[in-house]
C-alpha cells in the first residue's frame, strides 16, 4: 500500500499549485481588464507580477515569493486583495483559499429560482435518460442500461467517467465534445481541490495528461466550474443526434458521490439555465 504524503510534501505540493494557478489568472488579464494605462506594446501578453502587487497592495518581491511558491503566510485579506486583482470569480476565489491552505469563506453567490415541476420531472424520469453514479474520483459506481448502451459505460467496477471521456469510447459519444471535456475538466479540477492531499487525484491527472494532449492542455488552464444543467449532444449510428440535458445530484456530501443524469430536452423543461 503505498504511503500518504507527508505534511511538508503535500504543503509544497500546494504552494505549487497555488503559484501555478496565480500565473494562470494573471496570463489571462490584460492591463485594460483592470484599468491600468499601457505605453507602446508589451512584449507578453498579461499583467506583470508588479502590476498585480500594486492593484493588491502588496510589495512586488513579496507576491513574487507567492508566485514562486516559497511558504509564507498569506492573510484572509491579503487573499481577498489578490482575489480582486485578478478579478477572480467566486468559485475561484474559494479555490485560491484552499490553495493558500485556509479556511474558505463561501462563495457569494444569488441562489438560481427553483422551478419544483423540473425537480418532480426529475425523480420521476430519470431512469429513462442515461444515468450513472460516480464516486469522488469519478469511478463510475452504477449505471443503468441506457447509460451502457447510449454512453458506453460500463458497470465492471473498473471504469473511470472522465478517463473514458478522453481514451474511451464514452468520449466518442460527444458531438459537442470539446466543450464537454472542458467543462468536465474545470468540474473535476474544482473536486480535486476538495482533496488536495489526496494523491489519488494528481495521479490521474498526471495520467490524463500523458494519454491525451486534449486534457493535458485544458488541465493547464487551472479552471474550476461547479456542476450546472449542461447540453450536450450525443451521436447514435442509428438515430443520429440526440440532444439531453446532463444534471447532477448530490447523493452523499461526506462521500461525494453524484448522480448524473441525462434527460431528453422535453422532460428537462425550458431551456434557459442550460449551458
Amino acid at each position: 500500500m503505498d504511503a500518504m504524503p507527508s505534511g511538508t510534501d503535500s504543503k509544497k505540493k500546494r504552494r505549487s499549485q497555488l503559484a501555478h494557478f496565480l500565473r494562470s489568472r494573471r496570463a489571462g488579464l490584460s492591463p485594460e481588464d483592470v484599468g491600468l494605462a499601457t505605453a507602446g506594446r508589451r512584449a507578453r501578453v498579461g499583467l506583470r507580477r508588479e502590476e498585480v502587487a500594486v492593484l493588491a497592495g502588496v510589495s512586488a518581491s513579496w507576491y513574487a515569493w507567492l508566485e514562486q511558491g516559497r511558504p509564507i503566510k498569506v492573510s484572509d485579506g491579503i487573499l481577498d486583495a489578490i482575489s480582486r486583482a485578478l478579478r477572480l470569480s467566486e468559485l475561484e476565489r474559494v479555490h485560491l483559499y484552499r490553495l493558500a491552505d485556509s479556511n474558505p469563506p463561501l462563495p457569494v453567490s444569488t441562489p438560481a429560482p427553483s422551478d419544483p415541476e423540473v425537480f418532480q420531472r426529475l425523480v420521476d424520469t430519470q431512469l429513462l435518460g442515461p444515468s450513472c453514479v460516480i464516486d469522488r474520483y469519478w469511478d463510475v459506481l452504477a449505471a443503468n442500461e441506457s447509460a451502457v448502451d447510449v454512453l458506453r459505460l460500463n458497470r465492471d467496477g473498473n471504469h473511470n467517467f472522465l478517463t473514458s471521456l478522453f481514451t474511451g469510447s464514452h468520449g466518442e459519444q460527444y458531438l459537442n465534445l470539446p466543450r464537454v471535456a472542458r467543462q468536465m475538466t474545470a468540474r473535476f479540477r474544482l473536486q480535486a481541490s476538495y482533496g488536495a492531499d489526496d494523491p489519488r487525484y494528481e495521479e490521474m491527472a498526471d495520467h490524463l495528461s500523458r494519454s491525451d494532449p486534449r486534457f493535458a492542455e485544458l488541465w493547464d488552464r487551472h479552471e474550476v466550474e461547479e456542476f450546472v444543467p449542461t447540453a450536450v449532444e450525443l451521436h447514435r449510428p442509428d438515430d443520429g443526434r440526440l440532444p439531453f440535458v446532463l444534471f447532477a445530484m448530490d447523493l452523499d456530501e461526506a462521500a461525494r458521490t453524484r448522480l448524473l443524469v441525462y434527460l431528453p430536452p422535453g422532460v428537462a423543461g425550458p431551456p434557459s439555465a442550460w449551458q
